[in-house]
């Protein structure tokens, strides 16, 4: 079947990067957004893993699990991804419930935090559904801006050879 007029979903079109040392829900979780249409969904089981993933290429939306196992946390991996790619969306997904872990993962720039239970996968598609939805606006609104500049450009380029038209000796 060909694309050709097919419409591309918002899912289609996300890079999503998922980390949990929890290799069986890894891949419950990934496999639950390929169903729900997430076709760009990469999978890591280690902070190592994802931070190297994120240098080659910025991934639009960071699913983080906080406890990594060894020294490094998922806050951590959210502070090196702010760094490598201050447009990434991060969102946790964890079994810690310290409401004091999820206030700092807010203040260092997560989009939410979910805990892991029986309806954090609702949750989840639910967050990456807003967020791909805020992401498409902000990239039509910069596209919708750009233009507004050119044609300001334009106008004042338009303006500046009518003036010097008219300021021209006849010869």
């Amino acid at each position: 079947m060909s694309n050709l007029g097919k419409k591309t979903t918002r899912h289609e079109e996300a890079l999503i990067y998922f980390v949990d040392d929890d290799l069986i829900y890894l891949k419950v979780v990934s496999h639950d957004l390929e169903k729900q249409g997430y076709k760009n969904v990469r999978s890591f089981s280690t902070a190592k893993d994802i931070v190297e993933a994120v240098k080659e290429q910025k991934p639009d939306i960071a699913l983080l699990d906080y406890h990594l196992g060894g020294n490094t946390t998922g806050l951590d991996v959210l502070k090196r991804v702010k760094q490598l790619s201050p447009d990434t969306d991060s969102i946790f997904l964890t079994a810690s419930d310290d409401i004091n872990v999820a206030i700092e993962t807010m203040k260092n720039g997560a989009y939410d935090y979910v805990i892991k239970g029986d309806t954090a996968l609702i949750r989840i598609n639910h967050l990456l559904g807003n967020i791909c939805s805020h992401r498409k606006a902000r990239k039509k609104g910069k596209v919708v801006l750009w233009y507004k500049v050119m044609i300001v450009f334009l106008i004042a380029l338009i303006a500046t050879l009518m003036s010097i038209k008219n300021n021209m000796p006849i010869g």
